[in-house]
């Protein structure tokens, strides 16, 4: 039968126009593809990119930090006897949280994105320790402000709200936040006093000591004992210390401060946790300075007469030993320089320092602390991973827009395959050679012409819908 005496329906140029109506779904573009605009919203592929957005995010900001909390758990690391009652401290050093003057020299956007991402990772952070670890106590070790000392009240105020939305106490856990850092008050003769009376009304006395878990902790507000200028600044702690050295103290005592103490770098060696390689610095220069003073550093010593003394100010781990003499009798001292928690302060791995306390009053045993490091998420590898998504992700769009025939022969053939029914009681035309290709189709299949409202359209819905993904995520913490 020749084409004229065929239907009109069943000729095959008719037959190709309908096939290129229908495309290879079998079925007519739908009004979200707006065949005659050249808008086509493919909310098939979005919704691929929007699923692997959110097991990746998912990833990094749940199961990679519930694995490093269970690396962290006390059990794996205590040595107490099977029955014993520990007491567990965090020690978290050096959040300084930072400000908008932070980084002057940024762009505003990316001042702020960069305080969002490290809000989050401390906010986190915290919370998951306390819901993972439940540290009965914790103590911050200073710096709790990156720019506090130089900040007037008004701006003072809202940034001391804000360190309590990222830091919110938690109940049944016992939180002190009363030692100063040299980022808060200053640091020695250049203290300023407004800054110090300021942390103190709001954060509680720098320099005192409390009982937790059968151990004394003193608290001691180092920097302003370093004032040897202003007896405004420096009487306070040396009066606490004074008192504190003629009082009885049975229990072990702990001694926390912000700054390290006085040490011989080339022969008190911080160990191999520490992640610089070289020697621990003796520097000082604006508002900082990095060891007490070697004679207040034996005197702190001498009237403490801690077991172990904790520090931060540095960022770094060290862990070393102290010799002091105290009534003529020769004594030593470990302590531990905890690493910061925060992300921006130049080391790679971020952590806090978890202390066990076990002092049975029945028991004999020399030694009643046990302390591991607990190190915080990877802080830049998520940041890594999301900006390779972002690319792969850009790629895909583009790839869809600028190549969609090649997008369909190569990629879109091979997912989401429906069959579509051939009518067999009638005759194939000669074109039927291709009837696999053309029969087997993807619901995946794109326009094939190029347009760049469509790839607009696309991206735009894809970048919103991913912003909302990591809202979630961000804002459930």
């Amino acid at each position: 039968m020749s084409s004229r005496t065929r239907p009109k329906n069943l000729s095959p140029k008719t037959r190709k126009k309908e096939d290129d109506d229908y495309g290879e779904t079998g079925k007519k573009w739908s009004s979200r593809s707006n065949s005659g605009t050249g808008r086509s919203v493919y909310w098939r592929h979005i919704l691929l990119m929007l699923i692997s957005w959110g097991l990746l995010i998912n990833y990094y900001e749940r199961s990679v930090v519930k694995r490093a909390m269970n690396n962290c758990q006390w059990g794996r690391w205590e040595d107490w006897p099977e029955q014993a009652e520990a007491h567990r401290v965090g020690l978290f050093a050096d959040p300084q949280i930072m400000d908008a003057y932070s980084y002057p020299g940024r762009p505003r956007f990316v001042n702020y994105l960069t305080s969002l991402i490290v809000d989050h990772y401390h906010k986190r952070n915290w919370k998951f320790v306390h819901y993972y670890l439940k540290p009965d106590t914790t103590f911050f070790l200073g710096d709790l402000f990156d720019g506090g000392r130089y900040w007037e009240d008004d701006y003072w105020i809202e940034e001391y709200k804000r360190f309590n939305k990222i830091f919110p106490k938690r109940p049944f856990s016992k939180t002190v936040m009363s030692i100063p850092g040299n980022h808060d008050i200053g640091f020695g003769n250049d203290i300023i006093e407004k800054s110090l009376n300021r942390f103190k009304t709001y954060f509680g006395e720098p320099s005192s000591y409390l009982d937790v878990g059968n151990h004394t902790f003193v608290l001691l507000d180092t920097i302003s004992l370093s004032d040897r200028v202003n007896p405004n600044v420096a009487s306070a702690p040396k009066e606490f210390l004074d008192n504190f050295a003629q009082e009885s103290h049975p229990l072990p005592r702990i001694l926390l401060s912000h700054v390290p103490l006085y040490r011989d770098p080339q022969k008190q060696v911080c160990g191999d946790k520490r992640e610089s390689k070289n020697p621990f610095p003796l520097q000082q220069g604006d508002q900082y300075q990095t060891v007490i003073d070697a004679d207040l550093s034996q005197d702190v010593l001498a009237k403490v007469q801690p077991k172990i003394l904790f520090s931060g100010d540095d960022h770094d781990y060290c862990h070393i030993s102290h010799s002091y003499l105290s009534d003529g009798i020769s004594k030593t001292a470990e302590e531990i320089t905890v690493k910061s928690c925060a992300m921006n302060m130049g080391i790679n791995r971020p952590a806090i320092q978890l202390l066990s306390l076990h002092n049975d009053p029945d028991s004999f045993t020399e030694k009643t602390y046990q302390t591991n490091i607990c190190y915080m998420p990877d802080p830049f590898k998520p940041v890594k991973m999301y900006i390779l998504m972002l690319i792969l992700s850009a790629g895909w769009l583009g790839y869809m827009h600028f190549f969609p025939r090649s997008f369909n022969r190569s990629v879109a053939s091979r997912m989401g395959k429906t069959s579509r029914a051939v009518d067999s009681s009638l005759p194939m035309p000669v074109s039927a050679s291709h009837k696999l290709e053309s029969d087997i189709n993807s619901q995946y299949r794109v326009k094939e012409e190029i347009s760049i409202i469509s790839l607009m359209i696309n991206a735009g819905i894809s970048l919103v819908l991913v912003l909302l993904v990591f809202a979630y995520f961000y804002s459930s913490v």
